[in-house]
């Protein structure tokens, strides 16, 4: 994986799946990132799958008017315009959040970094934007 950063948007997985999102017009992108995590649930959820859903995750927020600081132009652009996502994708969204900071592999990874405080700090920034 290509990451530069401990930002949600630092790593090739993320921007990868932002330019299939991009180019989604519905939110079937969302669904499979946030589901993927959640039917793993019962293992510690694989570190593609993890940057990809908390990308999501961060997707989610923007969408309920609160964006990270560094969210993408194109995410900005997709959700512009939508209705408001449903309750249930923004529990989701907290849900797959949670998991990622409490088990997961890219936790994991992180925590054997010198970057590990920060990686922890942006996710758990991302939990009260996606207060219902």
């Amino acid at each position: 994986m290509g990451t530069w950063g401990p930002g949600i948007f630092e790593n090739d997985y993320a921007l990868d799946w932002i330019a299939e999102l991009a180019n989604s017009a519905d939110n079937n992108p969302l669904i499979d990132a946030l589901n993927t995590v959640i039917d793993q649930i019962d293992k510690s959820p694989e570190t593609q799958d993890c940057a990809v859903a908390i990308t999501a995750a961060e997707v989610v927020a923007a969408w309920m008017g609160e964006p990270s600081e560094d969210c993408p132009e194109e995410v900005e652009t997709w959700v512009e315009g939508r209705p408001a996502p449903s309750a249930t994708m923004i529990a989701q969204a907290r849900y797959v959040t949670e998991i990622v900071l409490e088990n997961s592999e890219l936790k994991n990874l992180w925590k054997n970094s010198d970057e590990f405080d920060k990686w922890q700090e942006g996710v758990e920034d991302l939990l009260p934007r996606l207060a219902c």
